[in-house]
Order: C-alpha cells, then sequence, then structure tokens
C-alpha cells in the first residue's frame, strides 16, 4: 500500500488530506499515476499538483487551476 499527502493550498490555508493506494507503487488520483507538474481534477476542481516530498513521505502540493463552475 502506498501512502501519500494531498496539501490543498487556498486563501492562505493548508488543507492536508493523507490518501492511502490498495496497491503498492506510486500514488495515483483515480487510477492516473500524479506526475509532478500535472492538472487533476478532484471533486470536481482542478487542482495543479506540485511534488514537495518530506523524507518517506510522498506529498504534493495542490493549487487551484480553476474555480468549479456552477449552475
Amino acid at each position: 500500500m502506498t501512502r501519500f499527502q494531498l496539501v490543498f493550498r487556498e486563501n492562505g490555508v493548508d488543507r492536508i488530506e493523507t490518501h492511502d493506494n490498495n496497491v503498492a507503487g506510486e500514488p495515483v488520483i483515480d487510477g492516473k499515476l500524479i506526475v509532478d507538474g500535472e492538472v487533476y481534477v478532484i471533486r470536481g476542481v482542478e487542482w495543479l499538483l506540485t511534488a514537495d516530498h518530506i523524507g518517506d513521505t510522498k506529498r504534493f502540493l495542490c493549487t487551484l487551476v480553476a474555480q468549479p463552475v456552477e449552475d
């Protein structure tokens, strides 16, 4: 199992989520390998993920790309 952190940075506030993959290997979001500098949609919102590993902890800073569109 692979454990990693997503650090959502919004309005100067960090919200940290710890995730566990069910398989060994590199961290994934919705089955897609996390690649440094790529944009991912997480809960309907686009985030730019940047690697910020601390020691053995895989960690990614998530910077808001676009606000969700409301109907």
